[in-house]
């Protein structure tokens, strides 16, 4: 690039003068502009528009800025000279609510008024923004750094082309300004036009820019950025999504984690926020959201909230995401890995960001929608055992528990069990789990391995009766560390898949249905596979 070969030769002729130059002061400032002019060129070398460390405000630090003030001199006389000699106005009108414009002071904010602009886009990197003006002026600013004679990555062009959008949706009118309103905000405003009209070519946005502005032009790499952006399909604006959210899921986690997760997902997507009351639950707000066009809904709740938002997004075209907030968190395992269990909100939000999409399988249990588990027995009695009050105060160790209280009873039912409408027949079981995905956790929907989420199948997982809470113990033990063939051979558990389960229980009396207490005397579940459209992390 040739504005590195420019400060390099400007560093080298400094330098010499620093070394040959006798009277100290002026050794001293030709030395600190070789200094600076070197910094400079590092960072076009290395690419590092951020070696500026300009702020969200558009200020530059003090404390980097002492260094670049030859350099930050030299080019400010040169803007100022180049505006007033410019052939064309420092501001100018490309379309509705856009406008173009070379780097901006203080002076400009009454006219920038007269016009009716209350929002910057400052796309250079190494001089202030409007910084204090623009806050005095009440306009809204975004700084996407870029060095001159550059192009933003494709991950800053979108973020820039979004912000704009946004701002447009907002009726707000909206200038994009560089050094000199020539090159890398031309290439932003030509990539907004592009994403607004998708059969509009470079050239033609060009040409509408330049029909304008005269002076507006992109160098061959800004022109080849623009191109390989535009025909790679990548200028789209965000999608919309909606955070349905539940404020009181896992004791309140909602309030402490929003202004994560609304800094990892704002860059990518166009977020609005939904949360739940006593009078509108995930449902009702995943059902608004989308009615408003939302095209992604993300749950962030514990496995009943979920639940919730996946009923609104099931045989649609809707994506849900999982965002975990609540005890058990056993969806977002399956979906996420278990480094959700250490970084559960940030793998979330990468996972949804990452953008990988799988169709999961549903299933209807009792014409309710069913994501994860239906059980009687211990899964049951474990959950039940567990209040809000414990497992706020205990987490998952509330289920454990419960889960050991229920094995210390060790009590039997009598099933009448019906497998893809064939036979029926009598099971005696302590524990039988019906799973449509399950992470490797939920130890007791584990018999044949973990269940896939997408083949089309339930997984039925049920421990044979043992005379004392100790044998049923190691039939726990079984589940939890022999492998998928062991348990074939073992004659404590039984597993088998079917796509439809029928039980039929000795009388009404609870059952669980992902996580929360059902009632019933007899369970319908039919699998449906592919029903619903979900982030998920790539399985390595």
């Amino acid at each position: 690039m040739k504005m590195i070969k420019y400060y390099l030769l400007g560093a080298l002729i400094l330098s010499g003068m620093a070394w040959w130059i006798s009277f100290w002061p002026l050794k001293i400032v030709a030395a600190w502009a070789a200094l600076s002019l070197l910094v400079v060129s590092s960072a076009y070398l290395f690419r590092y528009p951020s070696l500026f460390r300009k702020r969200e405000d558009g200020s530059i630090p003090f404390y980097i800025r002492w260094l670049f003030i030859p350099f930050l001199l030299g080019t400010g006389a040169y803007n100022s000279w180049a505006r007033k000699h410019d052939k064309v106005p420092p501001v100018q009108r490309i379309d509705e609510n856009l406008y173009l414009a070379c780097r901006l002071f203080g002076k400009d904010v009454e006219e920038l008024n007269k016009l009716g602009v209350d929002a910057i886009l400052d796309v250079t990197a190494e001089f202030d923004g409007l910084d204090w003006s623009a806050y005095q002026s009440d306009f809204e600013y975004l700084n996407i750094p870029v060095l001159d004679h550059s192009s933003p990555s494709d991950e800053q062009l979108l973020t820039a082309i979004n912000w704009i959008r946004q701002q447009h949706q907002k009726q707000k009118c909206v200038v994009v300004h560089c050094a000199l309103g020539r090159g890398r905000s031309v290439l932003v405003v030509a990539a907004y036009l592009l994403a607004c009209d998708p059969g509009l070519s470079i050239e033609n946005a060009l040409e509408r820019i330049q029909s304008v502005r005269t002076t507006a032009r992109l160098n061959k790499h800004q022109l080849k950025s623009l191109a390989r952006v535009k025909d790679g399909g990548h200028l789209k604006f965000s999608r919309r999504l909606a955070l349905i959210a539940n404020p009181v899921a896992g004791g309140g986690k909602w309030p402490q984690e929003k202004g994560l997760i609304l800094s990892l997902l704002n860059p990518h997507f166009e977020v609005s926020v939904f949360e739940t009351t006593k009078d509108k639950d995930a449902t009702v707000l995943a059902r608004k959201a989308i009615e408003q066009g939302a095209e992604i809904a993300v749950a962030c709740g514990g496995d009943g909230t979920i639940t919730e938002v996946a009923s609104a997004c099931v045989d649609n075209q809707i994506t849900l995401g999982v965002i975990p907030l609540g005890t058990a968190n056993a969806l977002s395992q399956v979906l996420h890995g278990l480094r959700s269990k250490l970084v559960p909100v940030s793998t979330a939000c990468e996972t949804i960001v990452g953008g990988t999409e799988i169709n999961m399988d549903t299933a209807l249990c009792n014409d309710r929608l069913m994501l994860m588990v239906a059980a009687v027995g211990f899964e049951e009695e474990m959950i039940a055992s567990a209040d809000r009050e414990q497992k706020n105060e205990g987490g998952q160790l509330a289920y454990l528990k419960g889960l050991w209280e229920a094995i210390t009873s060790n009590q039997s039912l009598s099933l009448e069990v019906e497998f893809d409408d064939n036979q029926q027949h009598t099971i005696e079981t302590p524990s039988l789990v019906i799973a449509n995905a399950a992470p490797v956790t939920t130890a007791l929907a584990q018999g044949g391995g973990e269940p896939d989420l997408t083949d089309g199948k339930l997984d039925i997982t049920w421990l044979k009766p043992q005379e004392s809470p100790d044998q049923q113990v190691l039939s726990l033990a079984e589940l939890v560390f022999r492998d998928t063939d062991g348990k074939k051979d073992s004659d404590r558990i039984c597993h088998t898949q079917a796509k439809s389960v029928r039980l039929t229980l000795p009388e009404q009396q609870n059952y669980a249905l992902d996580g929360e207490i059902q009632s019933a005397k007899t369970i319908l579940i039919q699998a449906r596979p592919a029903s619903l459209r979900i982030f998920s992390r790539p399985k390595h």
